[in-house]
């Protein structure tokens, strides 16, 4: 079975979020999870969330990508702090603060760098709940109460909406049963597996003297369920530690219950208000992300006094639709795509790299009339779109020798039109080219794959599989969803579109700046 089956089959998980996801989180729920988290079980609640990290692991899918960024193997520490931090921080100021919105879209932009499927999101989502829920029940000082486990469901399905994560289920029975048919019918061995397993379970051993390490590790082993030992690669634990070890984190709830009954609690013990080794006593969340995405996560956007309006979407979504109608409402509108034909233009400095690179096959044949002698050398565009798109490296070639021109083009214009109060930046690949900077907020014009392909294929003349190999040239729409500003819904007609484009500029007030999370009107 894929993942689409162990997640439900029919569920759209490509689809948007309902009203509830929208919607601002209740005061209840985030009281009664900073309390968990931050006062009653903030040792339990670490514990099950590095357990849930472990059976992240399990999945192929998931371990796969850990493995090939490196970021395990090279730093484990910092991304289990960065991870802990951020987790930390949304509960400690909840995700509708300004603290946790910052939190939330540093999250989407370090996802955003990354193909993650939304099966995936879901599967990890489903950890933050189902983990703690079993981990107390198993080793709390007592188990979490009816309403505590309702506000741990609603807040983090509040955070999976903020995050653009589709079809999540929309109650607590069903985001279990999800995280059940996972574990049950995709956990499956792979070398990755083991690998960022094994780099994990050396960075928390690292805390220890050497002699201890071999016994720590048996220890740490041992609260690993047999059938979450086997996908990780590792030996399982004879019956007998397992007893020890489970009866010595009992004795542990049970002592500790006494104490608390005691001595309540008092103020918080969140991870984010403890030295980590990463950072010691204090952190920015400017410090949190792989090293070598912080250059880009750090870019900050555009905060001079002309409000740029980045237009993005996937191709055939209708960029090309929105720009003309806010173009017909006097906004300068700058085109990339444009701007990218000009750089391939006959005779150009970038068509002679091109026809130098792949020769005879992409030289247009000059019609009739056209003094084939004379006629600087243009370039057949389909039949250069048939290599590139066919062939990433090629791809990715073309994209590094147009992407510099555009940006001179992009620099130009926004001089010329340093006094207009707004420019729309219309750039299909704004994400993947990260000119995010250019722009004081973010609008995607959505709508869904099929018809993405549909268009494509009536607009362009092009079969099936050659539309499909250009959609998927692009970043997906459910990518780019949590990282902007604002999103523009095409699923209807052209008539819903410009009704879709005024209520947007009516309610983003132009000339107030950017405005926030994600939004559909």
């Amino acid at each position: 079975m894929d993942a689409r089956g162990a997640l439900g089959g029919g569920a759209d998980l490509e689809g948007g979020l309902d009203a509830e996801l929208d919607a601002e989180l209740d005061a209840e729920a985030v009281a009664i999870c900073k309390r968990l988290a931050g006062v009653l079980f903030p040792w339990d609640i670490t514990r099950s969330l590095e357990l849930a990290l472990l059976k992240t692991f399990c999945l192929p899918s998931i371990s796969g990508l850990l493995s090939r960024t490196g970021e395990f193997q090279q730093r484990p520490r910092k991304r289990y702090d960065d991870t802990g931090l951020m987790v930390a921080e949304l509960l400690r100021h909840s995700p509708d603060s300004p603290a946790g919105a910052a939190v939330i879209s540093r999250m989407n932009r370090i996802h955003g760098a990354y193909a993650i499927t939304n099966d995936d999101f879901l599967y990890v989502l489903s950890t933050f709940v189902a983990e703690p829920i079993r981990w107390l029940e198993r080793y709390g000082w007592r188990p979490l109460r009816p309403e505590e486990r309702q506000a741990l469901f609603r807040f983090w399905r509040h955070v999976g909406g903020r995050m653009g994560i589709g079809a999540i289920p929309a109650s607590l029975d069903g985001l279990l049963a999800l995280n059940a048919r996972v574990e049950r019918e995709l956990f499956r061995p792979a070398a990755s597996n083991r690998r960022v397993a094994d780099a994990t379970l050396a960075m928390l051993l690292s805390d220890w003297p050497e002699p201890l390490r071999p016994a720590v590790r048996g220890l740490l082993q041992a609260v690993v369920e047999p059938e979450l030992a086997m996908p990780l690669g590792w030996p399982a634990a004879s019956g007998v530690l397992r007893t020890l070890v489970r009866s010595g984190l009992r004795l542990r709830s049970l002592l500790l219950n006494r104490w608390q009954r005691l001595r309540p609690p008092q103020g918080s013990r969140f991870y984010s208000e403890r030295p980590t080794p990463s950072y010691g006593s204090s952190f920015r969340l400017e410090q949190l992300g792989p090293p070598a995405m912080l250059e880009r996560l750090n870019r900050p956007r555009w905060t001079g006094r002309q409000r740029r309006i980045g237009l993005t979407g996937g191709i055939a979504s209708g960029k090309s639709s929105v720009g003309a109608l806010v173009a017909a409402r006097g906004l300068p509108v700058l085109d990339a795509d444009a701007y990218a034909r000009e750089a391939l233009a006959a005779g150009s400095a970038g068509a002679l790299e091109v026809l130098e690179r792949y020769g005879e096959p992409v030289r247009a044949t000059p019609g009739p009339g056209d003094g084939a002698d004379m006629a600087p050398p243009a370039l057949d565009r389909a039949a250069l779109g048939r290599i590139v798109f066919a062939d990433a490296v090629e791809r990715q070639w073309l994209e590094r020798l147009v992407h510099p021109l555009v940006r001179e083009r992009f620099a130009t214009e926004l001089q010329r039109l340093a006094a207009a109060p707004v420019v729309v930046l219309m750039i299909p690949l704004l994400f993947e080219a990260e000119l995010e900077s250019l722009c004081s907020e973010v609008w995607l014009v959505d709508c869904d794959e099929a018809q993405q392909l549909q268009r494509l294929v009536v607009r362009d003349g092009l079969s099936d599989s050659e539309a499909r190999a250009r959609i998927a040239a692009q970043w997906p729409l459910a990518r780019k969803r949590p990282l902007v500003d604002w999103v523009i819904d095409n699923r209807g007609g052209p008539d819903r579109l410009a009704v879709e484009v005024e209520r947007a500029l009516r309610d983003r007030r132009l000339g107030q700046g950017s405005f926030g999370p994600a939004k559909a009107p």
